[in-house]
C-alpha cells in the first residue's frame, strides 16, 4: 500500500512537471517569435551556461528564427522526467511547424529548489533550417 501511494504522488509530480515544461516551451516560442533571443539566454540555468556561450546560443536562436520564421504550431510528442542526485530534469520533444519549415525540438529543463524550471538544453533538427 505505501508503494502505491508513493507511485500515485510521484505521478502527480510528473504530470505537474510536464505541464510546467509545456508552459515554458510556450514562453520560449513567444520570445523566439519576438526576436528576444537574449531574454531566452537570460532565463537559462547554469548547466546551459556551462555547455555553451551566450554568443553561440543567441546566434543559434537567431538563425532558427531567421531561417524558419515564427512558430505556427507545436505539439509535444514525447517527454521524460529524471530525478537523480544531481537534480530533477524534465525533457520534452516537440514537433514544431514554423512559417518556413518544420523541426523536432528538444527542451531540457532543470527544476530549482524554488520549484521553477530553467532551460538547460535546447536542440533542434530541421531539414529546412540546414538547407536554407
Amino acid at each position: 500500500m505505501p508503494f502505491l501511494a508513493a507511485a500515485m504522488l510521484g505521478g502527480c509530480s510528473v504530470k505537474e512537471s510536464i505541464q510546467q515544461a509545456d508552459a515554458e516551451v510556450v514562453r520560449f516560442h513567444q520570445a523566439l517569435d519576438a526576436g528576444r533571443s537574449q531574454a531566452i539566454w537570460d532565463a537559462t540555468g547554469p548547466d546551459m551556461r556551462k555547455a555553451t556561450t551566450q554568443k553561440q546560443f543567441v546566434a543559434l536562436l537567431d538563425a532558427v528564427h531567421r531561417k524558419l520564421g515564427n512558430v505556427k504550431s507545436s505539439k509535444q510528442v514525447g517527454w521524460n522526467r529524471n530525478a537523480s542526485t544531481i537534480g530533477s530534469f524534465t525533457t520534452t520533444t516537440n514537433e514544431t511547424v514554423f512559417e518556413r519549415g518544420s523541426g523536432t525540438e528538444q527542451f531540457v529543463f532543470r527544476k530549482s529548489e524554488a520549484d521553477k524550471l530553467a532551460l538547460v538544453g535546447y536542440h533542434i533538427q530541421s531539414n529546412e533550417m540546414m538547407v536554407n
